[in-house]
């Protein structure tokens, strides 16, 4: 197994091939990837972060010059290399690797998820229209 397969499983990461068919933890920001060893964090184009939040990463920071995408939006290239172990898990939040985990619920406690999205569906709009509309109001 690949070093960065063996960090992606650590924290519950997704591993692909990029174009030049090496292994890449892809984000939706950016990407992690390893280079002699060394992981290393690559946005382009990727929404405007504080800069101290990059440097907390640790490693050689390059920040890109400000400017702006098609849709107008300010932008930014950043690449940040050497990033520590322990940082691991910042550069994956920073990157947008990270996923929501799913739950495993007991049997009372996905009954009592379900109670409270039925008391909280009504509210929803149109839901609200219909029933005020059958109401006669």
């Amino acid at each position: 197994m690949q070093q960065i397969e063996i960090i992606a499983e650590q924290f519950r990461l997704k591993t692909r091939l990029d174009e030049c068919g090496d292994k890449i933890i892809p984000g939706k920001r950016g990407h992690l990837y390893l280079d002699n060893g060394a992981l290393c964090l690559m946005v382009i184009d990727g929404s405007i972060v504080i800069s101290s939040r990059w440097k907390a990463l640790g490693g050689k920071l390059w920040l890109g010059d400000i400017g702006k995408n098609n849709a107008g939006r300010r932008v930014q290239d950043v690449k940040v290399t050497g990033i520590p172990e322990a940082s691991y898990p910042a550069a994956a939040k920073l990157a947008r690797c990270i996923v929501q985990r799913r739950l495993n619920l007991s049997p009372e406690q996905h009954a009592a998820v379900v109670a409270r999205l039925d008391r909280v569906r009504p509210l929803q709009k149109g839901h609200l229209r219909a029933q005020n509309a059958s109401d006669g109001r």
